[in-house]
Order: C-alpha cells, then structure tokens, then sequence
C-alpha cells in the first residue's frame, strides 16, 4: 500500500484531534452555555420581579378606586395636585389600612367627574410602573389603561468620598 504524500499544490490539510483540542472544545461549549443559562436566569428574574411590582400596583390602582368614594362621601377628592405625591393628606394612611404599600406612589391625574385616577407611577425596589388610563370619551373606564413596567440597575456609581 502506498503512502499518500500530498504536493505543493494540494490544499487538503488533515486535522489530526488531539486531547487538549478536545478539552478546549468542551471548555468553549461550556462557557457558552453558562453563558446562554445564565442570560435566560437574569431575564426570569427580572420578568418575575416586574410582573410583582405590576401586580402590586393595579391592587393600589383598585384601593385608588374604593378609597375615593369614601373621599367623594365627604364632598372630597383623594387627589391633592399640590402635593409632591398627589396624594390629599391622610389618603397614603388610608391606602397603607387597606393594602400593603411597600414602594412609593405618585398620583398624577385624576378624572373628578368619574372619580377615578386617571395616570400614576408606582415605585417598587427596582421597578418602575406607570398606569395612564385610555378612556374612550364617553365616561366608560375600566381596566383599558396602559400599563408599562421599568427596571433601572446601576451602571456606574462614583463616590467623591472614600
């Protein structure tokens, strides 16, 4: 049998697969799958935490609801446009007896003539929710608001102190 020698002019190399080849291969696959697993657990956690926070906030969004009628009873309004939060003075109290309020609520429009919030943004841990209701006109509000849920993480802090 004949060896086969290749030319000059061949362009065929032979690969020959040796141990180490083999480990760094292995080792490539592995960091892309950590890589790809830990990109799909970054992004799990942070849907969950902003499907939390949006959760939260239509219950503060439905508490807005009841706790204004006990306002409107009292020839009132919960919202107070001249405070930072919108809120009229004890109506965070009020809120905080009914649900559990754990971030900060700001209350930036309200329909008088339906008594109910018409946009506010709800702060929790890291999340950010914003509810602006759509309204067709004509008086009729239900749940047909726009909901948008944000996630702020910290890209780069600098201390003048140390």
């Amino acid at each position: 049998m004949e060896d086969y020698t290749p030319s000059e002019n061949s362009k065929t190399v032979f690969y020959v697969d040796t141990p180490f080849s083999k480990i760094k291969r292995f080792a490539w696959l592995v960091l892309v799958a950590a890589l790809v697993l830990g990109g799909i657990i970054v992004w799990a956690h942070i849907g969950a935490g902003a499907r939390t926070a949006l959760g939260h906030a239509k219950d503060v969004r439905v508490a807005l609801k009841l706790i204004s009628l006990e306002y409107y009873g009292g020839d009132g309004s919960i919202y107070d446009p001249t405070r930072e939060n919108g809120l009229a003075d004890d109506a965070i109290t009020r809120l905080s007896a009914v649900i559990s309020i754990d971030g900060d609520l700001k209350l930036t429009g309200w329909d008088y003539e339906n008594n109910i919030p018409l946009s506010f943004s709800y702060r929790e841990d890291k999340y950010l929710v914003e509810y602006k209701e759509l309204g067709r006109g004509d008086g009729s509000y239900g749940m047909n608001g726009d909901w948008s849920v944000y996630v702020d993480f910290k890209v780069l802090e600098y201390s003048a102190v140390d």
